[in-house]
């Protein structure tokens, strides 16, 4: 089970960074469309046709951090109960913990795009907390090393003549 928990605790970390890629690739796609002399308005997001191959960045963003890394995170903290990894199940909570607040910044950043910042902050933390944890699953645990034998003192314990 410690395997299991290390496997889902490095994906959730290679989903954040497949976020930051996709998010990157929508934002750049849209600048170069914007440049090319389009413009962007509501009834151009809700037409029928693609407006730019950006578009597909903010579809699979959205997808992946509402969807994709949420049920990840559920099934890493329930391995996290088995895996008897030392403080996983701490970090698993904490993990949910940054997933709630990245995905309420996401859905409140709509309104007030300055928590984008926080945003991208979060996600820092994430996958920086999710690669710990990865990185510390496989660690064996530490066996404590076997104390050396003593000679029994009292028995026989008396001066050579």
């Amino acid at each position: 089970m410690r395997s299991v928990y290390r496997v889902l605790a490095w994906l959730i970390a290679i989903e954040v960074a497949v976020q930051a890629a996709v998010i990157a690739f929508a934002a750049m796609g849209l600048s170069a469309w914007i440049d090319q002399g389009n413009v962007l308005d509501r009834a151009t997001m809700h037409g029928s046709t693609t407006p730019y191959a950006g578009v597909y960045g903010y579809i699979i963003h959205g997808i992946n951090g509402e969807i994709v890394i949420p049920i990840l995170v559920l099934l890493f903290l329930i391995s996290a109960f088995f895996a008897k990894v030392p403080h996983g199940v701490q970090r698993a909570v904490l993990v949910v913990v940054l997933v709630i607040i990245q995905v309420a910044l996401g859905i409140f950043g709509h309104d007030l795009p300055a928590l984008g910042v926080l945003h991208g902050l979060n996600a820092l933390l994430l996958f920086a907390v999710t690669a710990v944890a990865g990185q510390r699953a496989a660690r064996p645990k530490a066996v404590p090393a076997p104390e050396p034998e003593r000679e029994d003192v009292s028995a026989g314990s008396g001066s050579r003549a």
